[in-house]
């Protein structure tokens, strides 16, 4: 083009004869994945809680609420498959790496950290163009290799074990356990002011608004609350004070008296009981029940005040013209925690005790350790049976909102079975990103979950297909649902391991064994789990880590 036509153009240009192209928000959404760490199925009011999480219910009401979502039964297997779509005993996490078993060490798919086998998330986002950030509890992996900065985080403040004290102090959660935080891989201290909660949201709100408008970005803020000690800042501490004076009996009856109002069960009938080996609450001492409950206020402030940290997240994406094209996903990793700390196989007998300021007027602040044991972790469950680390459905059930562009709302819950592993490619789908077969020049393993956009666009009601098996194995537990029917085999804390048969659709509460009536239905499935076991390449222990014949029992 010659300096004359240069010169004619230039003045279309100027003059507005010639539009001039406006660089538009990217037609691929923002996402804001959300991760509670412990919180049970009816911790919040779109479930029939009581616990006050305005931000949640918002959510949920402007977008979709799965009734059967499942994940592991503890942290780390959740969020590895949360991250790559693959069944955890592939990528790295078939145990929690400090319950190994002597047998399972050196085991591929038992690295106790994210292996070379799989491509995560944040890696294919980021390949692409996404903005990718983090904040919160990795527990994948302790060395500077495995740091999310290694799996395709631009900006992350990570803590990196699987539970630590939630102020500043830093405060060891076991003996030889204290919590490390890198940021952006450099290890760092967290400063005195600290509390997790507060803190992660506002280091990725931060992000957010650093990042320019233009560019999709993908956040993930890795709760570590409710996770056991239990501590909220001094502002919160009696926000529930007197609340949970009746007791987890009481408090487990009106949440499952709720979720038959709400639809989310057919009769109160069908919950499971409360198992013998947790004491009723009238049999508690009046001590015994104050402190209780007092844990369970504690508990209560740390779910409102993570809800209050997910408002100030979306407030930021609010502010910053990006809320309208963020689809937001909250999830739970597992079931509420039943275990009391000090029946954590981490844990010595007497060490909480002797290392903790435990006094009642103490309880969630600085020093102390509380937590609330499986009385009002069946509450969290209900109306399921057991809680985190047992593959029972109040284990592996979790609640999950989906909300924002191309989700509609609906006034009942979703009931079409879906998975952890199943986010990966719904969001995969969303940004029209095809996962690799290939990554850095060697084979990675197929994405295994299956794209929810069907079912979130109202165009389908079942994510998988209705032959669908899924596989469950932790700890020595076995499990696995096909349609209906469920088989489990778990070492409960009051009896030995055997296989059991239920139809989930008339028994929710896992009460009423078909086992002895449809053998040849138990066999076809524990068949299925065999097969399962070999295609993920399951080393069971050489001993139960909880319940019956382990070191430690779970009682309360």
């Amino acid at each position: 083009m010659n300096r004359f036509a240069l010169q004619w153009l230039a003045a279309f240009i100027i003059f507005g004869l010639i539009p001039v192209p406006i660089q538009s928000a990217p037609a691929r959404p923002d996402i804001l994945l959300i991760v509670a760490d412990d919180m049970g199925y009816t911790d919040w009011g779109g479930f029939g809680g009581e616990i006050h999480t305005p931000n949640l219910d918002a959510l949920a009401a402007r977008g979709q609420r799965f009734a059967q979502f499942y994940t592991a039964s503890t942290c780390s297997p959740t969020r590895s498959m949360l991250l790559t779509g693959i069944d955890h005993h592939m990528v790295g996490l078939g145990t929690m790496i400090e319950l190994i078993s002597p047998n399972q060490i050196g085991v591929p798919g038992y690295e106790g950290h994210l292996n070379s086998r799989a491509v995560t998330l944040p890696q294919l986002l980021n390949d692409s163009g996404y903005k990718t950030l983090m904040a919160g509890k990795w527990h994948l992996g302790l060395e500077p290799a495995q740091d999310p900065s290694q799996f395709g985080f631009d900006h992350s403040f990570a803590m990196l074990r699987g539970a630590a004290s939630h102020f500043g102090d830093e405060a060891p959660y076991a003996p030889n356990y204290l919590p490390i935080y890198r940021h952006d891989g450099k290890q760092v201290h967290v400063p005195d002011q600290f509390y997790s909660s507060d803190f992660y949201a506002d280091k990725l709100s931060t992000w957010i608004s650093d990042t320019p408008r233009q560019q999709p970005l993908f956040a993930y803020l890795a709760f570590t609350a409710p996770h056991d000690p239990l501590h909220v800042p001094d502002h919160w501490i009696d926000r529930y004070r007197g609340k949970y004076d009746a007791g987890y009996d009481q408090l487990r009856a009106t949440r499952i008296a709720r979720l038959v109002e709400l639809g989310l069960l057919d009769d109160a009938d069908l919950a499971a009981p409360l198992p013998p080996h947790v004491r009723p609450w009238d049999k508690l001492t009046p001590d015994e029940q104050v402190y209780s409950s007092r844990a369970m206020e504690l508990y209560a402030a740390m779910v409102e005040n993570l809800d209050h940290n997910v408002g100030k997240v979306i407030d930021t994406l609010k502010r910053e013209g990006r809320y309208d094209r963020t689809l937001i996903m909250f999830i739970s990793d597992n079931g509420a925690n039943g275990i009391l700390l000090q029946q954590n196989p981490l844990v010595p007998d007497n060490w909480v005790e002797q290392n903790s300021d435990n006094r009642l007027e103490n309880l969630g602040r600085k020093g102390s350790r509380p937590s609330t044991g499986p009385g009002w972790a069946l509450a969290g469950t209900a109306p399921f049976a057991l809680h985190k680390l047992f593959i029972s459905e109040g284990g592996v059930r979790s609640p999950l909102i989906v909300a924002g562009p191309g989700v509609g709302a609906a006034d009942r819950p979703i009931n079409a079975i879906s998975t952890v592993q199943d986010i990966m490619p719904t969001v995969l789908e969303l940004a029209d990103i095809t996962a690799p077969l290939h990554y850095n020049g060697q084979a990675v393993l197929p994405v295994q979950g299956r794209s929810m956009l069907p079912v979130l666009r109202g165009e389908s009601n079942a994510v998988h297909l209705p032959d669908a098996e899924f596989g469950f194995e932790l700890f020595g537990m076995q499990a696995l649902r096909k349609g209906d029917w469920k088989i489990s085999n778990i070492n409960r804390p009051f009896g030995t391991a055997t296989w059991q048969l239920f139809n989930l659709a008339i028994d929710p509460g896992e009460t009423n064994d078909l086992a002895a009536e449809e053998p040849e239905r138990l066999q076809a499935l524990i068949q299925a789990w065999q097969r399962y076991a070999a295609r993920t390449g399951i080393v069971l222990p050489e001993r139960p880590v909880f319940g019956a014949g382990s070191k430690k029992m779970v009682t309360q």
